[in-house]
């Protein structure tokens, strides 16, 4: 692999070489254009692959929108983890009304929480849960306030630095980037609306003519997380292809980056089909005797196959839901397997970095699917199922690092 400070140097060579050879001495210009016409291929590839996305003076505003967008994300993945710890503390629909200027502010004398209160006493889930008191209520609106605090707190980090890095000309001549930053903060606003538009599903009173659990429908809660990883992946790919220079080919690159890629995408896809586990309680069958489902590897037929079309055993079949979930995690790990094993064939080409962001992933591989393992034998406790959530986060940005060191500049997520 051709190294940037060989680039550099090969580049301001013959830089000075092209300068020197305005002089009179002839035999000096021959000598130049001889030592130009050997190195010039080297440089040129070189140059080509090591440029920078943001270019000559934008680089010292290169490091300052990266770390705006780490800063951003950090934000993001506490949002997340906040909202598994909604979820898993059955605090979600604590909070009957959506303010999102003025619900900033929670309830702080004993008259405001007795009000709020009595707006969740209306609600499909207190009528289930009528031995609820005022203190009990005040925990699980933490929770929720915590979440929606947190979510507004992402649009004013991330929205007013935007505006101010487009108004003083920090992404001048990188349109594309700022489309796709503007992109992810039209995401988050429509990530807001979608949350509401969650909550209020479990707020129907048709729940309980129906007779059914107060909750959040499974699909909208796998649209908000849908949205919340694609807006944290798009912010993790942009800073991490900010601070890293184009990577130049060496052998089994194609190969390699295409499995990363590979992987990602699964991986992605299967924290979503998490979603479809906790919106249906699926963690809480098949508990025991992992990997085996009610004595074997899949659970029986009339376990799965309950309703039509097919299809919707995955998405409304606790049985189903889980079993999709555990095909996932296997994929991904197959996935991150033959990663290895394309990175072992061509481990003498593999640049040093390739190597150290892979063994990131492997360890983090191992971690989630210890942590999912746990999660489901302690009948899905809190700590546990919360760690699995956020892992699965962590894991998803071991993964966007790895594209993102033998991938593009440009605003793609991979």
């Amino acid at each position: 692999m051709i190294r940037c400070t060989q680039s550099w140097s090969a580049t301001a060579a013959l830089r000075r070489v092209s300068t020197s050879s305005a002089t009179p001495n002839s035999s000096f210009v021959g000598w130049s254009r001889h030592f130009s016409a050997v190195i010039a291929p080297e440089a040129s590839a070189a140059a080509s692959t090591t440029t920078p996305w943001l270019k000559g003076p934008q680089f010292a505003h290169n490091r300052t929108v990266r770390r705006w967008l780490f800063g951003s994300s950090v934000i993001v993945f506490g949002v997340v983890c906040f909202g598994g710890i909604t979820r898993l503390t059955e605090s979600g629909l604590s909070i009957v009304e959506w303010r999102p200027v003025t619900g900033v502010r929670p309830p702080i004398t004993q008259e405001e929480w007795e009000a709020e209160f009595a707006k969740y006493k209306y609600s499909p889930e207190f009528a289930q849960r009528s031995d609820m008191d005022v203190e009990t209520f005040k925990w699980i609106f933490f929770w929720e306030w915590a979440h929606r605090f947190l979510a507004r707190t992402v649009g004013v980090v991330y929205g007013g630095p935007l505006v101010y890095f487009a108004a003083r000309g920090y992404l001048r001549g990188q349109p594309l980037m700022l489309a796709a930053l503007i992109g992810l903060l039209g995401l988050g606003g429509a990530q807001g609306a979608l949350g509401w538009y969650m909550v209020k599903s479990g707020l129907d009173p048709k729940l309980l003519e129906e007779k059914k659990k107060a909750t959040v429908s499974a699909y909208r809660l796998a649209a908000h997380l849908t949205l919340a990883f694609t807006i944290y992946s798009g912010m993790m790919r942009i800073a991490f292809g900010l601070g890293n220079p184009l990577m130049a080919p060496f052998a089994g690159k194609f190969a390699v980056q295409s499995l990363a890629r590979l992987s990602t995408t699964v991986m992605f896809c299967t924290a979503i089909s998490g979603a479809f586990v906790a919106g249906l309680d699926a963690g809480l069958v098949y508990n025991d005797g992992f990997p085996f489902m009610a004595g074997g590897i899949f659970p029986p037929a009339d376990h799965i196959w309950v309703t039509e079309p097919w299809w919707k055993n995955f998405l409304e079949n606790p049985c189903g839901a889980q079993l999709w979930h555990r095909l996932m995690a296997g994929s991904t790990t197959g996935c991150i397997l033959l990663l290895n094993l394309a990175a072992r064939r061509y481990k003498g080409t593999l640049p040093p970095a390739v190597k150290s962001a892979l063994r990131a992933v492997n360890v983090m591989l191992f971690i989630q699917v210890s942590l999912g393992i746990g999660a489901l034998q302690s009948f899905v406790a809190i700590p546990q199922a919360a760690a699995h959530q956020a892992g699965s986060l962590i894991l998803l940005t071991k993964l966007i690092r790895l594209c993102a060191i033998m991938g593009s500049r440009g605003t793609i997520l991979l």
